[in-house]
């Protein structure tokens, strides 16, 4: 008995010792982004990254030398929503709309993403940008 009653207090502690450490993984859109500066990019879907917590949209945009980088929902977030690993690939001909990252001139909060036939593919919720 004494066994398991230690285990179970190690077991306890160590989740108390790891929880934070995902609490502080995971940022507000609004302390990384600002919600009053707003950006739209037009250019080429180079890569995608469909992982926790967010996914990341890399665009080579028109015009320019450097590839930007595009923060998105939540893979489960975005499933729920109806996007697929395959909504978004690599050569697509895109348009986002979203925010400027406070530290990054490169890197923005994607609101909006629409193709280039005018289909919109993602959209931020309210609460996503710390409204």
């Amino acid at each position: 008995m004494k066994i398991l009653t230690t285990a179970a207090i190690l077991l306890g502690l160590s989740s108390l010792i790891a929880t934070p450490s995902l609490v502080l993984a995971h940022h507000s859109v609004g302390a990384t982004f600002d919600p009053q500066a707003t950006v739209t990019l037009e250019g080429t879907v180079t890569k995608i990254d469909w992982f926790n917590p967010h996914i990341w949209i890399y665009i080579a945009v028109d015009g320019s030398a450097e590839e930007y980088q595009c923060e998105g929902s939540s893979p489960n977030s975005l499933r729920r929503r109806g996007w697929s690993r395959d909504s978004l690939n690599p050569g697509d001909q895109v348009t986002v709309e979203g925010l400027k990252a406070r530290n990054d001139p490169y890197s923005c909060y994607a609101r909006s993403v629409k193709l280039a036939d005018g289909k919109q593919l993602f959209s931020g919720n309210a609460s996503e940008l710390g409204q």
